[in-house]
């Protein structure tokens, strides 16, 4: 989905390509229409293709502005991000090779373009902090040894959120399995206890 964040931190990638290695003096214009002309140009890639990856922004960027390389200050922001960017986007695969040579060029990589978008605001395991599917494997044999063996086996252990785990007499138990088997998943569950 297409939000402010991703629209603002594409028009800074863009922003970085243009000024390494097609218009060093290139300034985007002030106000809306970077904003506008982005938004839409992402809209219609998201229409095409669906999900919209990081990846295929980055993709789709690098295409676009390689296609505008030796025009220097020659060209707008509509006419990079048009609806002709997407048909050469969507063309031959097998430009990406001279595109990689041309970022390289100035020490540029998709990869370091793909650090530029990601949102970085929210760890990407923080929806296992609670999944609220584990529900009802918790509750089958509440307190009693199978059922911890069954709660150990097919979930992610213990949840500060879980009913199921408020009621369990093997919580002590499971925390330290948990903290074992996923330690990441629970210094996020014991962060989110200490800030609520």
């Amino acid at each position: 989905m297409v939000n402010e964040y991703l629209i603002k931190q594409t028009l800074k990638m863009f922003h970085e390509i243009v000024v390494k290695l097609i218009h060093p003096g290139c300034r985007l214009p002030q106000g809306g229409e970077p904003t506008r002309v982005m938004r839409t140009a992402l809209q219609r890639v998201e229409k095409k293709y669906g999900a919209l990856t990081a990846q295929r922004i980055v993709d789709y960027v690098v295409c676009s502005s390689y296609a505008f390389k030796d025009r220097g200050a020659n060209w707008k922001l509509n006419q990079v991000f048009g609806p002709k960017s997407l048909e050469r986007f969507n063309s031959d695969k097998g430009r990406m090779f001279f595109e990689n040579k041309w970022l390289e060029s100035e020490d540029l990589s998709r990869s370091l373009l793909l650090n530029m978008i990601v949102d970085r605001s929210e760890h990407p395991k923080a929806k296992f902090i609670f999944v609220p599917s584990e529900e009802g494997t918790k509750q089958r044999l509440l307190n009693r040894e199978v059922g911890f063996a069954i709660c150990q086996t097919s979930t992610l252990g213990w949840s500060p959120l879980s009913t199921a785990c408020s009621e369990c007499h093997f919580v002590a138990k499971c925390k330290t399995e948990t903290q074992k088997k996923y330690p990441e998943i629970f210094r996020l569950r014991i962060e989110y206890v200490s800030k609520q």
